[in-house]
């Protein structure tokens, strides 16, 4: 086998590995929480040595740091093939919007550990985590402002006031969701939270 190609190899198992300890940190974090998650119980879930996890992470809170970065990136994965070419900047807004619900319904570990335990937190200010979040927040800046200068939303909305109505609406939506045992459909709450907020933003 060619050096080059055993290399290939080997940074995709590196990388499959990487995902695969993030995967199960997500999934513990959201079941027991940061506090009472040990990396002896992620090393378990992952299936890899203790000392694997260490080859990625220095500690336990540099995992916790990374899990909204692997996350947010799966999200723009799920949505970015859903981005049809030409759709106008409201269209896009409501499918980045939507998407994030149906990511989140069907990662609820994922949920309950940014919304309920990373969010609400100091963790929320580390650099890291707040550089995912506002590269998040960012596109719907920019979409909203596309969809002001198209004449779809008012000229007198402010991009980042609607951005916060949209993000605060669904951290709210996806605590309640969570908090209580998640009893009602959070993709449909999501779509009569979005139309109410799109309808508060149009042009009179």
């Amino acid at each position: 086998m060619a050096a080059g190609t055993t290399l290939k190899l080997k940074q995709q198992r590196s990388r499959e590995r990487r995902e695969q300890i993030l995967a199960a940190a997500t999934r513990l974090f959201g079941q027991k929480g940061i506090d009472r998650t040990s990396l002896t119980d992620i090393a378990a879930a992952a299936k890899v040595p203790l000392s694997s996890i260490y080859d990625y992470f220095a500690d336990k809170r540099a995992l916790v740091l990374e899990v909204p970065e692997g996350n947010f990136e799966a999200l723009y994965q799920k949505t970015e093939p859903l981005l049809v070419k030409g759709d106008d900047a409201a269209e896009q807004l409501r499918i980045i919007f939507m998407t994030n619900f149906e990511y989140i319904s069907e990662n609820p570990s994922w949920g309950r550990v940014f919304f309920l335990e990373i969010w609400p937190s100091v963790l929320a200010s580390e650099p890291r985590v707040k550089k995912a979040v506002d590269k998040y927040a960012l596109r719907y800046v920019q979409l909203i402002k596309q969809a002001i200068r198209a004449g779809t939303y008012r000229k007198s909305l402010d991009p980042y006031t609607a951005m916060s109505l949209m993000m605060g609406g669904m951290c709210h939506l996806t605590a309640v969701w969570l908090l209580y045992g998640r009893k009602y459909d959070l993709v449909k709450k999501g779509k009569a939270l979005f139309t109410t907020l799109h309808s508060g933003f149009v042009q009179r």
